[in-house]
This record gives C-alpha cells, structure tokens and sequence, in this order.
C-alpha cells in the first residue's frame, strides 16, 4: 500500500454554490386561465389576443429582471412581486438589492414565509448565521412542515459546528420530504465533518439513489472513501462528480490526493494543475501541488508554489515551507 501523504481536502454542501447553498422558494406570478368560452370565433380572438399579448410581453420582458422589475411597478404593494425580484438579485450575487427586496416584502406582509426562508438562505450564504436564525426561525413558526426551511436552518447550525442540532434540522426535512436528496447529502456531511465516515456513507449513497446526478454527494462520498484510504473508490466518485460537473475544482483537488496517495505523483499533479486552472486562487490546491513537487524531487517547483501561498494563504504557505526547507 502506497504510503499516505497528509493533503489538504475539502468537503462540499448541495445544492452546490461554493459553499453550503441552501432552498430559495419561488412563487410564480402566471396566473391560470379563467375563462370557460366556448366557440369557433371567440376561441380565434382569444388565439389572436394571445399572440398581441406574447408580442408585446416580448418587448417589455426582454430579461428575467425586466419581468420582475415590471411586476414590481405595476403591483408595488404586493409582497410576491418583492420576493421574486429578490430571488434574481440573489442568484446574481446582488445581495445588497436582494436583502432590499426581500425586507420589502416582509414590509408588506410580515408573515410570508418564503421571503423568510429567503432572507434566511441570503443571510447564511453571506455567513452571518446569528442574523439568519430568526427568520428561518420565524419560516417555521409560520409554517412548521416548510422542509427548505429546516433544511437551511440545518446549513446555519452545521456552519456553525452545532452537528446535533443540525442532524435534527435535516431530519425533520427529510420526514416531510423523504425524497429530499441535499438534505440526506448534508445530513451526511454531518457524519463527515465528525470524522464519522462510515456513518456517513450510507446517507451519500441514500442521496444518489434519489438524485444520481447530485455531484456534491458523489464528491462527498469520495472524501468518506478518501479519509478511509479507499482511494480506488474514492477516485471512481470524484470521476463521476467531474462528468456531471466539470469544473468542480474542489474534486480535482481532491483526486490529486488519492493519486498522490496511490504514488501516482504525475497524476495528482495534472489534477492540481487542472484545480488551478479553475480557480487560481484555490490555496489548498496551491498547498498539494507544492507537496506532490517535493515528492518527484523539485523543489524549485515547490518552492515557486510557497511564494504564490504566501499572498494568498500565509497560514499553508507556512505549512509548505516547513516541508521544502
């Protein structure tokens, strides 16, 4: 068995965002027919109606934005048309906008829930948990059997390392949707950040048996086969995260690891390399690469992956340099 180098691994939340990402919950706006006419003439003026109706909807709904921006100006007292817009503004990273919307709404209606589990997912993927709390909180007291909002209150407690009140969240969601694929995942994140892997690959593998196409929890049962040297299963994971997912950085880092552990140091590097060309920035791939050139004997290569470190990571750039000199 090839000796086992000490490497820097990642572990990764679905849906995936980076980090953590949590539920957003939409309303739609379209509203479903009414009419019950009937008749050859009518049903052509309706068609006619439709086609001026689409055309002109065209021109003012050029963009998602144009669409909610529209709502919004034409029903500016309506909570739904707020919490929608918030929900573009979030998935285009526009925080400031979306917090905007999303306290608006609330404005108008203080009890909407989805705007609370909204405001709580933004609040969380801008890592302020204490601030996320009370209104997922709140989603809850409104509606106890809202699964996203467990869900996402589950994210904010294993953020924050309260493992068993998180183990709860995700539960209770996955009582009231058994099907709820990331919240089995995360649950088994749980298991994972415990060191617990064992224990946390059954629920990886309950979440790929409703979602097979869920990257994040064949990337996370990689890292449970990864920490128990199962490096063959762990790569054959990480594989199939990069076919749903390819520009995954974090499973090429961390199938860099498994090579390297195997011995195969020219593979873990094209990985590393690969990682890097994703996010150039990522230090932990930084920290590996530098490792895997110490083990081919390069320490000038090394030694030029430590001065990339030290202006982004200074804690790992330390780490490496310990190794090189």
């Amino acid at each position: 068995m090839a000796k086992k180098f000490k490497t820097i691994k990642t572990h990764l939340e679905e849906p995936w965002s980076g980090s953590g990402a949590s539920s957003i919950t939409m309303q739609t706006v379209v509203e479903k027919p009414k009419s019950n006419v009937t008749g050859i003439v009518i049903y052509g003026l309706l068609i006619f109606l439709l086609m001026i109706g689409t055309y002109w909807r065209n021109g003012v709904w050029n963009s998602e934005l144009d669409l909610w921006m529209d709502c919004v100006r034409k029903s500016p007292k309506k909570a739904r048309p707020h919490n929608n817009l918030g929900i573009f503004f979030f998935n285009q990273g526009e925080y400031q906008e979306a917090t905007r919307e999303y306290n608006e709404a609330l404005r108008i209606y203080p009890n909407y829930v989805e705007a609370h589990n909204n405001l709580g997912n933004l609040l969380l993927s801008q890592g302020r948990y204490d601030e996320a709390i009370p209104h997922l909180m709140e989603a809850l007291r409104i509606d106890p059997f809202f699964a996203g909002a467990h869900y996402n209150l589950g994210n904010v407690f294993s953020k924050q390392g309260r493992y068993r009140e998180a183990t709860d969240q995700y539960n209770e969601a996955l009582r009231i949707n058994p099907n709820y694929a990331e919240a089995r995942n995360n649950l088994g994140n749980v298991f994972l950040k415990q060191g617990k892997y064992q224990e946390a690959v059954p629920h990886f593998n309950e979440a790929l048996r409703i979602n097979p196409n869920l990257a994040g929890a064949h990337y996370n049962l990689g890292n449970a086969f990864l920490n128990q040297s199962k490096y063959q299963e762990a790569i054959d994971q990480y594989h199939e995260a990069l076919r749903i997912k390819p520009n995954l950085a974090e499973a090429r880092n961390n199938l860099g690891n498994a090579f390297l552990n195997q011995g195969k140091y020219q593979e873990a590097i094209d990985q590393y390399l690969e990682a890097l060309r994703i996010n150039p920035n990522y230090s932990e791939a930084h920290h590996n690469l530098g490792n895997a050139y110490l083990m081919i004997g390069n320490r000038g290569l090394a030694l030029q992956e430590y001065e990339i470190l030290k202006a982004i990571n200074p804690v790992l750039a330390s780490t490496l340099y310990q190794k090189i000199k």
